[in-house]
């Protein structure tokens, strides 16, 4: 995760600039700030409880979101701040205890309405919340080295000249493809996180 972190951070970097220019953020703020104050609370609980469990716990959620997302649900009511806020709640426990926070406010930002740039957007915004506790915990327990930093920098080339490829696809046409691929990859990895905990 620490190794994952340091390449991920050039990245984030650029993907914050992105999704800034079409992101609403003043609408998802509550999502944004609940989210970030309830990780360390998912984090605790982490710790707490066997690790088999938890990895058994975020592989099911990861799939239900999955499916409700690729069915096409949406909220019926309408997206409010209390909704939001709750959202951001569960995502948050979500991504301190199992490290998948994404699909819970993917799921609302998706049924929000908005069109596919500012979805889009909001998603890359809310991601980068996420990397930025990941940074204030890591660096709060003195994970980050010299030697890790500057793995992380001969090696983020190529993942910044993939997400610099992904972001240009979308522009291009992946909007018509981009959900459905996320999807594939994280069913993928919630199949195979469940399958792996219980076999």
């Amino acid at each position: 995760m620490v190794f994952n972190i340091a390449i991920e951070i050039p990245a984030t970097i650029y993907l914050t600039y992105v999704g800034a220019k079409s992101c609403k953020f003043k609408e998802i703020s509550p999502m944004f700030f609940s989210m970030m104050l309830t990780i360390p609370i998912g984090t605790i609980f982490l710790v707490s409880v066997n690790e088999q469990l938890i990895k058994i716990i975020m592989s099911i959620l990861v799939i239900f979101f999955v499916v409700l997302i690729a069915t096409g649900w949406k909220l019926k009511a309408a997206v409010t701040n209390y909704v939001l806020t709750i959202s951001g709640v569960i995502s948050g426990l979500m991504q301190g205890a199992t490290g998948m926070g994404g699909p819970p406010y993917a799921t609302v930002l998706l049924s929000k309405g908005d069109n596919d740039d500012v979805t889009r957007g909001n998603i890359l915004i809310m991601s980068t919340g996420i990397v930025i506790s990941a940074i204030i915990s890591l660096h709060y327990f003195n994970l980050f080295t010299n030697e890790l930093l500057l793995t992380g920098l001969i090696t983020s080339p190529l993942y910044i000249l993939a997400t610099y490829t992904g972001t240009k696809f979308f522009n291009f046409s992946g909007n018509k493809y981009y959900r459905n691929i996320s999807l594939s990859a994280l069913g993928i990895i919630g199949i195979s996180t469940l399958l792996g905990a219980l076999f």
